[in-house]
């Protein structure tokens, strides 16, 4: 099987979900990506880092995954091709989140 590039690797991305909006930038170095609400003043100032996880699903759609140090689990299904992202999230209470939205390159 030939490896899919995951597309977001350098890139700015906006996940809009409503009332929920933020600003993921993913690193060059393909392991590391940062987020913060959109906008923030000062991104870098406010962004979290995060080590993430890419598993194509298809062309175009990838399964993004990670944990943050509270013990939030995030997993998000970018679509590249439809510019949309689903996220489900894990909080550390147990609450589980299901959110769809639309997912804009930004730089």
């Amino acid at each position: 099987m030939t490896a899919i590039a995951f597309p977001a690797i350098g890139h700015v991305f906006r996940a809009d979900y409503g009332e929920r909006v933020y600003r993921v930038a993913f690193d060059a170095d393909g392991k590391t990506l940062r987020w913060a609400p959109f906008p923030a003043e000062d991104f870098d100032a406010a962004a979290t880092t995060e080590t993430y996880r890419s598993l194509p699903i298809r062309p175009g759609v990838f399964m993004v995954t990670w944990k943050e140090a509270d013990g939030t689990t995030v997993t998000h299904v970018e679509d590249f091709e439809h510019d949309t992202v689903h996220a489900s999230i894990t909080l550390p209470d147990h609450t589980f989140l299901n959110l769809t939205g639309s997912w804009t390159r930004v730089d």
